[in-house]
């Protein structure tokens, strides 16, 4: 008898605790995020960051990010705003990042290295898989033949 009026008791406040149709939940989550891509011109690089995430209803987000990207031949620091889909974690995003690239070593498309390019980056993924491409304006460097330069990537990761 005890445990049949704890059970109705449990089943009772569990009853009251789900929300009403159209609850929409409101709050902001830090996420980490961790990739492995190859992009033109720094080849094989790791990015790791973290999306300050603001979640809205129906499993979807928006927020800024920040990321560091170092490579075999270069490394980017990217800032941008991205909105997406989530449910334990984000199914796809899509956004748009201000990026710093520096070059090293031996970068792709006739790009010489020690070069520094500022530019616009669309960055997107889909479950693992992430893309990205952008158009960089050389900033800094004496390789002056090289004043605009693109990228594209693909990579794998959270």
């Amino acid at each position: 008898m005890k445990r049949m009026s704890v059970l109705l008791l449990l089943l009772s406040v569990v009853a009251f605790a789900v929300p009403e149709n159209g609850f929409t939940p409101r709050t902001s989550q830090l996420f980490p995020s961790a990739m492995v891509r190859y992009s033109t011109p720094i080849k094989v690089s790791g990015v790791l960051g973290l999306v300050f995430m603001q979640l809205h209803g129906q499993d979807s987000y928006s927020g800024f990010f920040a990321q560091i990207e170092p490579g075999i031949a270069g490394g980017k620091i990217n800032v941008g705003y991205r909105y997406g889909e989530h449910h334990f974690m984000p199914l796809y995003n899509i956004g748009l990042a201000v990026s710093v690239m520096q070059t090293w070593s031996s970068p792709l498309q006739d790009v010489e290295s020690d070069q520094t390019y500022l530019g616009l980056e669309l960055v997107g993924a889909f479950s693992v898989v992430g893309l990205n491409g952008g158009v960089f304006k050389h900033i800094a460097g004496d390789d002056e033949d090289s004043n605009w330069i693109y990228s594209l990537g693909i990579g794998v990761g959270i």
